[in-house]
């Protein structure tokens, strides 16, 4: 598989909220030196500031709640990965996941609303275009400019529900040697999609109608991207799947 060099450069993790990034995150940082690995879960109105002081520093990685665009404050080559997932499940595990867990700083207000009520909020909306855009969605028509950057600026664009695939593409990309995980922040005490009316299941898909087309689009370039593997890069995907699927736990890959 060819990395073009990708591993050279400053690697930006942008976590998406709720698609499995935590596990990820905690992958990547068995993998580059702790002291080049820098976190950043801050407000955006603070990035400016926080990045301006980043780029000056000899760092390999970057994690965080991050909007497409910090990459502009580095004056060296840069990265991006990140996850999706289907927009509609992504809505509901957010809101069940903030109802389980008391200390985050909107509990108190989502413990008050109803899951219709959460998803109808604006800024709970197509939130995963918006973060590919760099913040902003102004018309549903802008995801064709989030397709141009998923496809031209990300190195991989792995999928929650294809995890284990999406993390083999990974470490192949950048070499990475450490890539057992268990899973966290795993949101419990949720119901299904299954266990929600259609008719709120429908309110929340219209409501995300630029996040579907996104995330059909990022499903089908990795689709073509693991079909595109040679045969033996193809063979190794499906025995790393096979131990992870098997609760795999050695410290490596090989």
């Amino acid at each position: 598989m060819d990395n073009r060099n990708h591993s050279a450069n400053v690697l930006i993790h942008l976590h998406m909220p709720k698609t499995g990034g935590t596990t990820l995150k905690k992958i990547i940082k068995r993998n580059y030196d702790s002291r080049k690995s820098v976190d950043v879960y801050e407000e955006h109105h603070k990035l400016p500031g926080i990045f301006k002081g980043l780029s000056k520093q000899n760092i390999e990685c970057v994690q965080g709640h991050l909007p497409f665009g910090v990459h502009e404050y580095f004056n060296r080559p840069t990265t991006y990965i990140t996850m999706l997932r289907d927009p509609v499940d992504r809505v509901i595990s957010e809101y069940y996941f903030i109802r389980n867990i008391e200390w985050h700083n909107l509990h108190e207000s989502v413990m008050k609303m109803s899951l219709e009520e959460y998803q109808a909020l604006p800024k709970n909306r197509n939130l995963q275009t918006r973060y590919i855009l760099g913040g902003q969605l102004t018309s549903v028509t802008e995801v064709n400019r989030a397709k141009n950057i998923l496809k031209n600026h990300f190195a991989v664009v792995g999928l929650t529900e294809k995890f284990d695939a999406s993390l083999f593409l990974m470490k192949e990309m950048f070499n990475w040697k450490q890539v057992a995980y268990q899973k966290y922040n795993v949101t419990k005490k949720r119901r299904s999609k299954e266990e929600i009316s259609p008719n709120l299941l429908e309110k929340i898909a219209k409501n995300n109608e630029a996040d579907l087309e996104l995330y059909a689009f990022a499903k089908e370039l990795l689709t073509k991207r693991i079909r595109a593997l040679d045969p033996l890069s193809a063979y190794r995907l499906k025995r790393f799947e096979r131990k992870h699927q098997q609760g795999f736990h050695g410290k490596r890959d090989r």
